[in-house]
């Protein structure tokens, strides 16, 4: 079988040589000749193969000679071939030019061009080759990013554009909170709004008033918990199940003061102060920084950032029965992690908010002086997103269950509307429409957006029918007068503005956009580092980094969509006209910047 598949390939080999030597010497053509005609067919028939009897055709080694004399070839032999090789006068009689054939055929022939196995190899290269470029283009393009300290990490791409040019901007999504989805209702124990009431929301852990604590009427929402120190007064409820589970406790405090040389109570649940049997949350004095402390008794998590007086600060605390990983968060970023040797300890007993009687003896009277709002308990350990997003998001309405108004985020605001409607075709599902000139919708209760030189965003989506009027009016009281201004709106000659109060109104530009069916999305950010910016569809339009100072109301604000009041409150760049015509969807106010990545997740 061997002889006669190789047949064909020696005979074709021997008519190359013949033309490729034909302009040699007659002597040099009969010795080339003679090796050829007298080579038995016997010696394929041991195993060499038939092609090995000839040289390749473009070897340099003996293209250039003249004379071949298989007389002075070494003569070494093995024995077991000696009696065939001795008749054959060839080439293939050299061991070492035999040899170099065999590795020129096994390694030389699949390299040549046009062969189909180097047609694979090539294709094969060239593919790797652009995955290689696009990874590396990839990576140039997010190299920016933030570090990344969330474990789980979702990646989305986005197409952005902006139609003050005509050029359109892709962008890959980095990781963002608002990417994140999950439950907020799940778990849910307890939650005292102390709006007027000592009630618990689920009417399970209604709270007993101890030495007549009162309410505030401006709340971080709506009215809070008035606890004054000096007059020992506190809240208790029963048992609510912390003991060898995971937790989270979240709530808005407003400390006026620091009475105490070490604690200031917030929630405990103590059976015992040691062997990790009393649950203490205070804010603690550390060399005169009071930050926040969580401890069981025997397992203590720290934090090195103050709290400050006299300003909302939202609190969150945090245990992973799993993981046994405590945590605290302030305004929804991490500032204390520790690993606890157990969960929680002991037995059944009172829950207290402001006071903690089981660490007296340690530590002294801790009393809390100050307000106490949106008191929250759930039986899960809280994501850091989810806590960011308590701790940030003001207000959130989707305009989903329309006619129904209801605040889809973690602080319920109220609202009220005038002579809107809705339409199915909003950017996602439902939308708000705003048909005439008294039409608007106004949200109360926004604590942060009235805090000076407190970071902010605005997020809407719009579908505007006129160029013209406001977007988003704030002010400091319900009738839209007190401090007011239009943060988003058209100027006069139709392009999209948005603004801050710093003594004057200070305004950025954007583009005029289209009168049509497509929906813009709008976002206003501001912040002492970055200034004002204006994001049209995730692409930065126009920002003045200079206006690092927000002079805000210092109450709780009102927001107003679609129009505005005719009064002497200040237009800035924003034009006279008062009504927006058109349509608006899922709107958002967030007490922080908001990054790109989050823009671009919209």
């Amino acid at each position: 079988m061997l002889s006669t598949r190789r047949q064909p390939s020696r005979s074709f080999r021997v008519i190359k040589l013949h033309r490729h030597r034909r302009h040699r010497s007659s002597q040099n053509h009969r010795r080339q000749s003679l090796t050829l005609d007298i080579s038995p067919i016997g010696t394929t028939q041991i195993g060499v193969r038939s092609s090995s009897k000839i040289r390749p055709l473009n070897d340099d080694k003996f293209s250039s000679a003249t004379t071949f004399d298989h007389h002075s070839l070494p003569r070494k032999r093995s024995s077991k071939r000696s009696s065939i090789v001795t008749h054959s006068l060839n080439i293939n009689s050299y061991p070492s030019r035999r040899k170099q054939r065999k590795e020129r055929r096994n390694f030389g022939a699949p390299c040549r061009f046009c062969t189909p196995l180097c047609v694979t190899w090539s294709v094969l290269a060239a593919a790797l080759l652009v995955c290689v470029v696009a990874t590396i283009s990839i990576a140039i393009l997010v190299k920016d990013k933030s570090p990344i300290t969330i474990a789980s990490i979702t990646t989305l791409t986005a197409i952005s554009t902006t139609s003050s040019t005509s050029t359109t901007t892709s962008r890959i999504c980095g990781f963002s909170c608002l990417n994140q989805t999950w439950i907020s209702s799940s778990g849910l124990l307890a939650k005292w709004t102390f709006n007027g009431t000592f009630h618990d929301e689920m009417n399970t852990y209604t709270a007993i008033a101890m030495n007549n604590p009162s309410f505030i009427s401006n709340g971080y929402v709506n009215r809070a918990l008035v606890l004054n120190a000096t007059s020992n007064q506190y809240l208790y409820t029963s048992y609510i199940p912390l003991i060898n589970a995971s937790f989270t406790v979240e709530l808005w405090l407003y400390p006026t003061g620091w009475p105490n040389p070490i604690d200031h109570a917030i929630l405990g649940l103590c059976t015992n102060p040691s062997n990790d049997q009393c649950l203490h949350l205070t804010i603690r004095n550390f060399t005169s920084i009071h930050s926040l402390y969580m401890s069981f008794a025997g397992d203590n998590c720290e934090s090195n950032e103050s709290v400050p007086l006299n300003t909302w600060t939202h609190a969150a605390f945090v245990f992973d029965k799993v993981t046994l990983a405590m945590s605290m968060y302030r305004n929804g970023n991490l500032v204390g992690y520790c690993i606890s040797a157990l969960p929680l300890q002991g037995i059944e007993n009172n829950v207290t908010i402001g006071y903690i009687p089981g660490i007296v003896a340690v530590y002294g009277s801790n009393f809390f002086q100050g307000y106490i709002d949106q008191l929250t308990i759930v039986n899960r350990a809280k994501s850091a997103c989810e806590i960011l997003d308590d701790a940030t998001l003001a207000t959130y309405y989707n305009f989903d269950n329309s006619p129904i108004l209801n605040d889809s985020g973690p602080n319920s605001l109220p609202s009220t509307s005038q002579s809107v409607s809705f339409t199915s075709s909003g950017y996602s599902s439902k939308a708000i429409s705003f048909n005439n000139s008294t039409s608007y919708f106004q949200i109360s209760g926004l604590t942060g957006l009235g805090t000076t030189n407190k970071s902010f965003s605005i997020s809407l989506w719009i579908r505007p029918h006129s160029l013209s009027g406001t977007i988003v009016y704030v002010s400091s009281t319900a009738v839209g007068a007190g401090w007011c201004l239009s943060f988003i709106g058209f100027a006069t000659n139709g392009s999209i503005v948005a603004q801050i109060w710093n003594g004057p109104a200070r305004t950025v530009f954007g583009p005029a956009l289209s009168i049509s069916s497509v929906w813009y999305h709008i976002v206003e950010t501001w912040s002492s580092i970055n200034g004002l910016r204006l994001y049209i569809d995730s692409v930065l339009i126009a920002s003045n980094p200079s206006l690092v100072t927000y002079t805000a109301s210092s109450a709780s604000n009102y927001v107003r969509l679609a129009n505005r009041p005719n009064n002497s409150c200040a237009f800035g760049e924003v034009g006279l006209t008062t009504a927006f015509y058109g349509d608006i969807d899922d709107f958002r106010i967030y007490s922080r910047e908001l990054a790109i990545d989050d823009i671009c997740a919209f």
